[in-house]
């Protein structure tokens, strides 16, 4: 009760927060009256924390699932497992009555948008001399769009079915309507698997071959709670033996409840004599900077993560990046620099204040 008698009255007497600066006027006396310690932030060496084991992964957006666009039966297969083909490569072949009709109709909408073009073109005219009425003007502009939708929408089916610009193109000229489908590779990559079985019968949709991308390796693996606290995204490891560098591009800040372990992510440096699947040996480097604060500094305000920084008029809400090392103590990626000074006790009631004059969390 004392307490917050003191924040009352310190709030109704000397505190104005400052939107720009995001600052609050506290004295000397307000910062004892309340409690309020201050601790110099310092940056620590990323220390080795030893050996960890990384596999070698394809990226999220490094793997594609390769799927029929329509019904038919698998024609041709030109892929294993395992082997590697190049952008444009084709995969298989679907033969595809739903191809043929799609084409077909293509085709008519084609002619109907020229149709179309051809008559608003002309009434266009017509209609600049005012020589139509309003009405059949809107209708002749209805019908062009109408038969342009059409036309776009078979277009983007083809399309999605694997024709190319060249061959819409070839279509339209030469009016050959053919039933196969032919699905080619969208990058450079590794067939991770292939359960489609030539004569297969397909209903759409199924999938046909899996694809890692083979420039898009990435290392991951599972530390320790307390190994993975000592590292620092921007942190460094080194192939076992010599050979590559990588660099730490995440670390989790959730705990698997099952391994009790945090999973990693690095990129290496080069990927060339690393195979998808493959466990490696990795030992972590030391260097880099790592800021670590007490938990009790950190303060969730209006869904953000800030820390109260002394200024000579008192402190600064500062928004920090952090990740939790699960022993209290947080490690600081972003908004802090070694030598700041932040409030480490007290930040309840600077936290109140906050909330009083510029609003936050209920």
């Amino acid at each position: 009760m004392k307490i917050r008698n003191l924040l009352s009255a310190s709030l109704l007497l000397t505190l104005s927060w400052s939107a720009a600066a995001q600052v609050l006027p506290v004295s000397e006396q307000e910062r004892q009256m309340l409690g309020i310690e201050v601790r110099t932030v310092s940056a620590a060496a990323q220390a080795g924390a030893g050996e960890i084991t990384m596999r070698v992964a394809f990226a999220p957006d490094g793997e594609w699932a390769i799927k029929t666009p329509l019904a038919g039966v698998l024609q041709r297969v030109f892929v294993q497992q395992g082997d590697r083909v190049s952008a444009g490569d084709p995969l298989l072949v679907v033969r595809s009555a739903d191809m043929v009709s799609l084409q077909r109709d293509y085709l008519k909408a084609r002619a109907e948008l020229n149709l179309q073009l051809s008559i608003w073109t002309r009434e266009q005219k017509l209609h600049e001399a005012g020589s139509i009425s309003e009405r059949r003007w809107q209708e002749t502009r209805f019908n062009h769009d109408t038969a342009q939708a059409e036309f776009a929408g078979l277009r983007g089916q083809l399309k999605l079915a694997g024709l190319t610009d060249a061959d819409l193109k070839r279509l339209a000229t030469d009016a050959e309507i053919g039933p196969d489908i032919v699905l080619r590779a969208p990058a450079d990559a590794v067939v991770l698997a292939r359960p489609a079985m030539l004569g297969d019968q397909l209903d759409g949709h199924e999938l046909l071959v899996s694809l890692g991308e083979t420039g898009k390796l990435i290392l991951e693996g599972n530390l320790s709670r307390s190994a993975a606290s000592q590292l620092l995204v921007g942190g460094r490891i080194a192939l076992q033996g010599g050979g590559t560098g990588a660099e730490l591009t995440y670390v989790s800040s959730v705990l698997d409840p099952q391994t009790q372990t945090v999973y990693v992510r690095a990129q290496a440096d080069d990927t060339s004599s690393l195979l998808p699947g493959q466990l490696t040996r990795w030992v972590v480097l030391s260097g880099g900077k790592l800021l670590t604060v007490p938990s009790s500094a950190v303060v969730k305000l209006d869904g953000r993560d800030v820390v109260y920084r002394s200024v000579a008029s008192g402190f600064e809400v500062r928004d920090v990046q952090v990740r939790s090392t699960g022993s209290g103590t947080w490690i600081v990626l972003d908004g802090l620099d070694s030598g700041d000074a932040i409030a480490v006790a007290g930040t309840a009631a600077l936290k109140g204040m906050s909330m009083g004059l510029g609003g936050g969390d209920q």
